[in-house]
């Protein structure tokens, strides 16, 4: 019977060259750049521009609009030295994208639902319109009468 002679080896090694190694670091330094463009821009929270990734040594940030990307266009230079100096001294540079909508929320933030706009009548409003369809026939009346029809009242009940 032959024996087992391969010493075991340190998981903290065992995985400091695997892929998934490299996308936690890449996670964390993701979330630093995020911080720091945080503080940067002086905001609270980033909602509406955030860095996303990094690809070939150049930060890509994505942004939820065209007003924020010239923003962050305008500030490129003073970004990309803060982040040199504090976090990335190798990052070749910046690219500033406007993003799909809802790329650049964070996760953990649910919105309100949006209620549908219902527009109403006011009373008086109300009157007129039954009055001009009164006074109107044919296609004219009819559509006044549909609308009426359709939009609710606005008097207190």
């Amino acid at each position: 019977m032959k024996r087992y002679s391969h010493k075991p080896e340190d998981l903290t090694k065992l995985f400091s060259h695997s892929t998934l190694a490299g996308v936690q670091q890449q996670f964390q330094l993701v979330g630093k750049l995020n911080a720091e463009l945080c503080q940067i821009l002086q905001l609270t929270q980033l909602t509406s521009c955030q860095v996303a990734t990094i690809k070939e040594g150049r930060a890509i940030i994505l942004c939820s609009s065209a007003a924020w990307a010239t923003r962050l266009k305008m500030q490129r230079d003073a970004i990309l030295d803060n982040f040199r100096k504090k976090i990335l001294p190798e990052l070749a540079g910046i690219d500033i994208e406007v993003s799909p909508v809802g790329q650049t929320k964070p996760l953990l933030v649910q919105e309100q639902p949006v209620k549908p706009y219902c527009a109403t009548l006011s009373h008086d409003t109300r009157l007129q319109l039954q009055q001009a369809a009164a006074q109107t026939d044919g296609p004219v009346q009819q559509a006044l009468q549909r609308l009426l029809r359709n939009m609710p009242d606005n008097t207190p009940r």
